[in-house]
């Protein structure tokens, strides 16, 4: 199989307006975004759900989203309750991830065929859980949150569960998000970043959230970011993950954090395709 195409368009990695333009509907609390492919997708192909992480929405999504239209590939992708344009919400503090796991589960039901979860971060901890509770078509976990019940993890620091978490600072998101240099405009992520539930943190700082592999049936992959933060990713880690859920692993030495909109994405995106197109094809 001969590595997928990578994008007719150029690299835009901090412009994410391509989501502003796509069709929504609100399905039970959140907000799902559908592609529109410039050539129909054969029938029995999978579509796309692409789920965010902590402190994004779906907008996080854009180039991949952009890619898959121009590529015939059907998709969607998700803001959650209190994430990307359904922020701010009075209701965050109380969030917790099975709540946000829910939603997912409604946005996964309310699609037409067979689909393909997409998560990334604590969103591949969402859609790995959400596995064991359908049957996707496919798995796929982007430098994933670990599962509470891999052997080895390691838990983090709580937050205060009385206040909301604001976003990373610009010196962060230029670090671990984006591996940016450090006098990089992340302007336009921060103008998108939301505040998080602590509840949703801690779920995964505190490691709460197990996910029962024998339920987990579906192929899939999980790319590894290299350039990943040593203390929530260490190393090994993501390839445990991918092992304990029956995933193949990919590595991209040069992918930061949010290897899906910093520079460089589409090496992501083409390893997504090649993955998509040997087993779907």
């Amino acid at each position: 199989m001969r590595p997928a195409p990578l994008p007719a368009t150029p690299a835009r990695p901090f412009d994410f307006s391509y989501v502003d333009t796509l069709p929504h509907q609100d399905v039970d609390g959140c907000r799902l975004y559908l592609g529109k492919p410039a050539t129909p997708p054969p029938a029995a192909q999978p579509r796309l759900l692409f789920v965010p992480g902590a402190y994004h929405g779906a907008w996080c999504y854009a180039n991949y989203l952009q890619y898959c239209d121009e590529h015939g590939i059907a998709c969607a992708a998700v803001d959650l309750a209190g994430h990307g344009a359904l922020a701010p919400d009075p209701g965050l503090l109380r969030l917790t991830v099975p709540d946000l796991a829910r939603q997912v589960l409604a946005a996964f039901d309310a699609l037409p065929g067979p689909t393909v979860l997409v998560g990334h971060s604590l969103g591949a901890l969402l859609v790995a859980w959400c596995a064991t509770q359908r049957t996707p078509a496919g798995l796929i976990l982007l430098a994933p949150s670990p599962p509470g019940n891999l052997p080895g993890a390691k838990a983090l620091p709580p937050k205060p569960v009385d206040q909301v978490c604001a976003p990373p600072a610009d010196e962060e998101i230029r670090s671990r998000f984006a591996g940016t240099p450090e006098d990089a405009d992340v302007s336009a992520i921060v103008a998108r970043l939301c505040d998080e539930s602590p509840g949703v943190l801690n779920d995964r700082y505190l490691l709460r959230v197990p996910v029962d592999p024998a339920r987990q049936r579906a192929p899939g992959l999980c790319i590894e970011a290299g350039r990943d933060t040593p203390d929530r990713h260490p190393e090994g880690q993501d390839r445990a993950v991918a092992d304990f859920l029956g995933l193949d692993c990919q590595r991209l030495d040069d992918a930061p954090h949010c290897m899906m909109y910093a520079a460089g994405w589409e090496r992501s995106m083409a390893a997504i395709h090649t993955w998509f197109r040997s087993t779907f094809n």
